[in-house]
């Protein structure tokens, strides 16, 4: 699992890891890409409807999970990708790329941020870095109590992404949103009082760490590391990063992310 720090995590059980691990690996070889990564989407729809019935009791309907997969693989496989890019050194908006995720230019680091609102009991934040060679440099999955609405909640990950970018010492930094609306926002730099406009101020302040940096807006299947690690600890506040490799449920997604 590489070097890893924890923040705060309660405990959970892991059952006969060796089992699972088994069963994963064999799909991966049996499956093609796009058939694993949906039947990871439906896994991690099937853990959190266990979490949310472990944690705060009651039931889940079956038809619940099934309309939350569909609607993942939707937006997963129905998204056009448009990148945002300006290499003037100023996070701001520029140009379009293909259809897979691309490492960064030499010397720069790529921070895919994501989050995910679980039905009103909290927020889960997701980051993974990437050098220029693709190798990931450090994730983070981050539980928030908090009930925020969606685009909150997405600039609040780019805020804890860059957050976490200083700590690790990165100098130009590429940041990957699949939020329109908080790209849209930061490059017109919004200002306001709302909670949105607040976290917006924090992030463009956060920028004056960085000598370079670029904002891009891209689909959902072009980010589906970090939508993963915003959903992969169970309900709960907690906060992970891992250093140079990520859970293996995750770590599997990055041959075609």
């Amino acid at each position: 699992m590489g070097v890893w720090e924890e923040v705060g995590l309660m405990e959970e059980e892991r059952g006969d890891e060796g089992d699972v691990r088994a069963w994963v690996e064999g799909c991966w070889r049996e499956m093609g890409k796009r058939e694993y990564g949906l039947m990871m989407v439906v896994c991690w729809a099937i853990w959190e409807a266990r979490n949310r019935v472990i944690f705060y009791g009651g039931g889940v309907a079956m038809e619940d999970v099934v309309r939350k997969v569909q609607r993942v693989v939707e937006e997963i496989e129905g998204e056009l990708v448009v990148r945002i890019r300006d290499e003037g050194g100023s996070m701001e908006k520029g140009g379009v790329h293909g259809d897979e995720w691309k490492p960064p230019s030499s010397g720069w680091v790529k921070l895919n941020v994501d989050a995910g609102v679980k039905d009103g009991v909290g927020v889960g934040v997701g980051v993974v870095c990437r050098d220029s060679s693709g190798k990931v440099l450090w994730g983070m999955a981050h539980n928030r109590r908090e009930v925020w609405e969606a685009y909150v909640a997405e600039a609040v990950a780019v805020l804890e992404g860059l957050e976490q970018g200083r700590e690790a010492g990165h100098d130009r930094v590429m940041v990957e949103s699949d939020c329109s609306q908080v790209i849209e926002s930061l490059k017109q730099r919004k200002t306001g009082r709302s909670l949105f406009s607040l976290v917006l101020d924090d992030i463009l302040r956060l920028c004056s760490s960085f000598s370079s940096g670029v904002w891009s807006f891209i689909s959902r299947r072009n980010n589906v590391v970090a939508h993963t690690l915003a959903h992969v600890l169970p309900v709960g506040d907690g906060r992970v990063v891992w250093i140079d490799k990520l859970p293996e449920i995750v770590d599997r997604l990055l041959v075609s992310s």
